[in-house]
């Protein structure tokens, strides 16, 4: 019986060694790399430089001209044998260059990212021109007008797609800056023989209105360049030209005109915090 046994244990010994033998090892496998996925998450502050083309300011004239001295209501608003009709005052779209600093935070959910930005501008956007209408009697007429703007600034959200590090998102909210112009009405040669006509005025106001546009932003660490595009309408802003020789001295001429901003430019950001999260 012992010897039994002892063959039956000596055998199940050797049929499992064999099926060990015949199964084949198992192949080693990496585990998958990991993967850099950019963050958008974070504070980051940067600057800009870029060019604004304004649209037509579309000036809107009032009149007040009691007892029509001078014939200066009727000659600026329906026109007089000589002169063409109508408002002549000319219709600017003020542009130029502008820089500043920005300010803002990020905040990435998955493949979207939603953030808010402050921005500060120093501007150089104007424009001005001169009409000067003939007429067969005694003098020409010439009316002068400028729009012009040395500072702006928002506060915007924004709301993008993120594609690892790229950025591309819309963007909108608060514009505020300020609003000048001058406004010039004369006669020339001038003088008595002219009637006398010599208005002019100015103003400088802080305007208040909104601004949105569209963006798109490429990381390199924590630093990022992008390329900006915002309109911005700071609504109209009006001057008033009183008499400049004091024979006119209840009559006023006003004009309205709009300030309207189309502008692109280049930003340049550095963000706080890791710039990267590792993923599989």
């Amino acid at each position: 019986m012992k010897k039994l046994l002892i063959a039956l244990a000596a055998a199940l010994v050797g049929a499992t060694t064999a099926q060990a033998a015949d199964l084949a090892a198992r192949p080693y496998t990496k585990a998958p790399p990991l993967a850099a996925v950019y963050d958008w998450t974070g504070f980051y502050v940067g600057g800009n430089v870029g060019y604004g083309w304004g649209e037509n300011t579309n000036p809107s004239l009032t009149v007040v001209n009691p007892g029509g001295a001078g014939n200066i209501g009727p000659f600026l608003t329906t026109g007089l044998p000589g002169f063409p009709t109508g408002n002549l005052f000319p219709n600017l779209k003020p542009s130029g260059v502008f820089g500043g600093g920005q300010f803002g935070y990020d905040k990435q959910f998955g493949t979207w990212v939603l953030g808010v930005v402050a921005d500060i501008q120093a501007a150089d956007f104007k424009a001005n021109a001169l009409v000067t209408t003939p007429t067969t009697t005694c003098c020409n007429a010439n009316e002068s007008l400028s729009a012009k703007s040395d500072w702006f600034g928002t506060v915007r959200g924004k709301a993008g797609f993120a594609a690892n590090d790229w950025l591309f998102y819309g963007t909108g909210g608060l514009a505020y800056g300020d609003a000048k112009s001058t406004i010039g009405l004369a006669c020339t040669p001038g003088g008595v023989a002219c009637g006398g006509i010599a208005f002019a005025g100015n103003t400088s106001e802080v305007r208040v209105g909104w601004a949105a546009g569209a963006g798109i932003s490429k990381t390199w660490g924590n630093w990022n360049v992008g390329v900006e595009y915002l309109h911005m309408d700071l609504g109209r802003s009006s001057v008033t030209a009183l008499s400049t020789n004091g024979l006119f001295t209840t009559t006023t001429i006003t004009e309205s005109q709009r300030f309207i901003e189309d502008m692109v430019r280049l930003t340049v950001n550095y963000k706080w915090g890791s710039p990267v999260v590792a993923r599989y």
